[in-house]
């Protein structure tokens, strides 16, 4: 049975990415041949900004001097890098099947490289915000959830929704009650979200898992002067050297 030599790349941020991206992956589909290169297969959740790649090489022909374009290419974008090859066999498996980007967008086999990810950026451009900046700041964030109020922090957020990490999910498109806790902003924002994406406990810890438990939530109103609140934080964070 013929082997592959499989490389996962988890690429973050990726709409601020994908001149970077389209050109490795078209130069990489040039530069070897079918015979080296088998595939490669992209993955992407329609709400999520962070782009899964697999490239299967064929064993055999794979050489230890390919790998450095890969690695250099993760490094400019600030990629995961997983050579599936050094997982055990029941490891390999578990991780493929649960991929950890793998949802309603995927582009596997033979496809168009620039449509492809034209229609993910176009898919996450109109999910939680795309269109707005996402700012990298701990902010305290409480919900509620099976009757019990719990109290979260998020680091991903933008004016459209945030990231909440947590194993205490609700169920996708279910609506809720946030609370941002915002510095010099002592009430609180009230905002009502929707939960567009979900990570499960098992997709973070599957092996060389890179993402937590939680929840993608899309904002749908906010409550009172909460908008111009959080917009004049956001401000203030731009201001930051």
């Amino acid at each position: 049975m013929d082997k592959d030599f499989e490389i996962a790349l988890i690429v973050p941020y990726v709409s601020q990415k994908m001149q970077i991206v389209e050109a490795f992956l078209k130069n990489t589909k040039k530069e070897y041949k079918p015979a080296v290169l088998k595939s490669f297969n992209l993955y992407c959740w329609s709400s999520s900004d962070s782009l899964g790649i697999i490239l299967s090489f064929d064993f055999v022909t794979f050489l230890p001097r390919y790998f450095n374009p890969i690695k250099s290419f993760a490094a400019k974008v600030e990629a995961k890098i997983y050579e599936l090859m050094a997982f055990g066999e029941n490891e390999r498996k578990e991780f493929k099947s649960k991929f950890i980007l793998t949802s309603d967008l995927k582009f596997i086999g033979d496809f168009d490289i620039s449509f492809a990810l034209n229609n993910i950026l176009r898919r996450t451009s109109t999910t939680m915000g795309r269109k707005h900046p996402r700012y990298n700041t701990t902010i305290k964030v409480t919900f509620k959830s099976q009757e019990q109020f719990v109290q979260e922090y998020t680091k991903d957020i933008s004016k459209g929704g945030i990231f909440v990490a947590t194993e205490k999910l609700l169920p996708l498109n279910s609506k809720v009650d946030l609370l941002l806790s915002l510095p010099d902003f002592p009430r609180g924002i009230g905002i009502v979200g929707e939960v567009v994406h979900v990570v499960g406990p098992e997709q973070g810890k599957q092996p060389g898992g890179s993402r937590v438990a939680g929840m993608g939530i899309q904002f749908l109103e906010f409550k009172g002067d909460g908008q111009k609140a959080l917009e004049g934080y956001f401000k203030s964070l731009d201001k930051e050297p």
